[in-house]
């Protein structure tokens, strides 16, 4: 039998649905739209009694290849499937294990596949469901889930429900992944976790992050949650290091992550707390670096230093506060003031300049120089150089 060329008009655009057939199939079906599409495909099944009324409501077609292009010819996406029925009264292809490709601008920018999806009349949106696979050519990132909506229109991916998603760098999950093929861009919306790839490992997690993949950072303007961890597999160990934060940014290559605002950070070893606005915590390097005011409490001891500045050597657990310093001890009470103070966390000895008022409630006694050293909590102080002034408090 001759080859058969049925003609569908989309927005007054002829297009093709070419196929092998019943020549009772050569029909028009009018699809309103703003591009122009096409199915290529093999066998093709008819109802029983092939009315127009039926073949419109139940069109069912084998071994489909579905296009859509733009206006100036260059393909929007193309999705293969061996079963497709249209439904003229919800304007819709119904398919059954689609796999495509989706194009931005010409430019293959996605391959995709799942167990079953929807193309909607005008072109502008195909949404496949459960088992979603989607890959990103560019960047190599995989997404995952059980949803996936295409607006080709605005460059916009969408996977839905149970996201998970692999990259070379990191490893994603959340309830809804937007990616964005131009910028190389995912947003991770509801309970939003990223681990990190190489050993340690730094997870974040939170309600929504940004992750741009060509710059590798991982960016919060919200409450957000970073955990290190010492292993390669965040199952393998547990977590030694741990920093909150409500605005926060990660470089995933450097491993230096910027807090913004109310920002605390909580380590093992030294087992220490460190709170404050703006810090920066260099993972490799092992520094902590704060230009506004800090505070760090050594939990077991009772100890409090704060100052308007600081810097914590992780490794060598030594801080250093400048501008305003104050130092405070409990049970029994004493207290420092000073311009500058470096504090030495395991032997808990600090030398302090300019301006030096100590105070201790028992005996109640001020001391006062222009430098100090010793033991806060073992109230054991030496003032020297200048004028040292002692008052004893009867």
């Amino acid at each position: 039998m001759p080859e058969v060329f049925a003609r569908l008009k989309w927005a007054s655009k002829k297009v093709a649905i070419r196929r092998s057939g019943l020549l009772c199939l050569c029909c028009a079906l009018t699809i309103a739209s703003n591009g122009c599409g096409a199915f290529q495909g093999g066998k093709e099944s008819a109802p029983s009694t092939p009315t127009d009324e039926a073949i419109e409501k139940a069109l069912t077609f084998n071994d489909v290849t579905l296009e859509q292009v733009d206006d100036e010819g260059k393909m929007v996406w193309k999705v293969r499937s061996p079963i497709a029925r249209y439904s003229a009264e919800n304007e819709v292809t119904y398919v059954e294990r689609p796999e495509g490709e989706l194009f931005r601008a010409g430019e293959l920018v996605y391959k995709i596949r799942a167990k079953r999806g929807e193309v909607y009349q005008n072109g502008a949106k195909i949404l496949l469901k459960e088992e979603i696979v989607a890959t990103a050519v560019a960047t190599k990132a995989v997404l995952e889930g059980e949803e996936l909506e295409w607006l080709p229109a605005e460059d916009l991916l969408v996977v839905r429900n149970n996201v998970r998603g692999t990259h070379p760098e990191m490893e994603i999950s959340g309830n809804e992944a937007r990616a964005y093929s131009r910028a190389k861009r995912i947003e991770l919306t509801g309970n939003a976790i990223g681990s990190t790839r190489q050993a340690p490992v730094l997870q974040l997690s939170g309600e929504h992050f940004v992750w741009q993949i060509d710059d590798r950072t991982v960016t919060s303007d919200r409450p957000i949650q970073i955990e290190r961890y010492p292993c390669e597999n965040v199952r393998d160990c547990a977590a030694t290091d741990v920093a909150v934060s409500d605005r926060a940014q990660l470089k995933i290559d450097t491993k230096i992550a910027d807090f913004q605002q109310n920002t605390e950070i909580r380590l093992t070893e030294p087992p220490l707390t460190v709170t404050g606005d703006r810090m920066v915590w260099d993972l490799d390097a092992q520094t902590i670096d704060s230009a506004q005011p800090v505070t760090l409490v050594q939990r077991k001891q009772e100890l409090t230093f704060t100052g308007q500045r600081g810097r914590l050597e992780i490794d060598r657990k030594l801080a250093e506060l400048t501008g305003g310093v104050t130092g405070v001890a409990r049970n029994p009470e004493a207290n420092l003031q000073a311009d500058r103070m470096t504090w030495s966390i395991p032997t808990e000895e600090f030398e302090a300049q300019g301006d030096v008022i100590y105070r201790q409630s028992e005996p109640p006694m001020t001391l006062s120089g222009p430098k100090a050293f010793g033991k806060l909590r073992d109230r054991n102080v030496v003032v020297t150089g200048g004028n040292v002034v002692t008052d004893i408090i009867p």
